[in-house]
């Protein structure tokens, strides 16, 4: 299978995993690989010499959802307790467009925790749109998102937290620079421009187990 695991200790920052698969043996390279094998490794489709877990960038999808709670609670966007109605879909004011939620149907009424739990994206969206992607951006930075963790590994790479600013630059070029509010809407369930490596998202979710506070992840002791 092609993925990646990666498990950090909260209390300290240690990891515990980080697995990337398709793997390899290093013992091979290490004693010296022929360059037919070598080269087989460099061809090979599932790319096993790619560590998706340093370097593999992806959209987080929901993986984010437990943090834009988090921000909407502290920066006074939301009250845990109001209930959302959930009918499948959400529009922006004054347009057509439906963005979808992963269950036909809907929630329901959802309150945030149980947004959470069932992974509710209308609410999401919502509160997406009452924070503005520049708030969103701000706070997903403060878990190390779009950022490297100082590993003990090279090779580590950034990852992305869009915003506006990021926007005009990147696509400079162009006539569609300017920030849409779907864009936002689609941010609060991770999809869109964003990015995230596996490892950056293990030490976002550590962070939180540790209320708050950040280590640096650690391979050596």
């Amino acid at each position: 299978w092609r993925g990646s695991v990666v498990a950090i200790d909260p209390r300290n920052g240690e990891v515990l995993a980080l697995i990337s698969s398709p793997a390899y043996d290093p013992n091979g390279i290490s004693s010296g690989l022929t360059r037919k094998a070598f080269q087989a490794l460099q061809e090979d489709p599932d790319r096993p010499l790619f560590n998706r877990a340093l370097r593999g960038a992806y959209p987080p999808g929901s993986t984010i959802k437990p943090i834009l709670a988090l921000a909407g609670l502290h920066l006074d966007a939301i009250d845990p307790e109001r209930k959302v109605y959930c009918g499948g879909f959400y529009q922006l004011p004054g347009q057509s467009h439906r963005y979808r939620d992963w269950k036909r149907g809907g929630h329901g009424l959802v309150n945030m925790h149980a947004a959470i739990a069932e992974s509710c994206d209308v609410y999401f969206y919502e509160l997406a749109s009452e924070l503005g992607i520049s708030r969103m951006a701000e706070f997903l930075r403060r878990f190390g998102l779009g950022a490297t963790t100082g590993i003990d590994s090279p090779g580590e790479k950034f990852g992305l937290v869009p915003d506006p600013q990021w926007k005009r630059t990147a696509f400079s070029r162009r006539e569609d620079q300017v920030w849409y509010p779907g864009e936002t809407v689609i941010a609060g369930i991770g999809q869109g421009y964003m990015l995230t490596t596996p490892l950056q998202l293990a030490h976002a979710a550590a962070t939180i187990a540790a209320r708050g506070q950040r280590f640096r992840p650690t391979l050596m002791k």
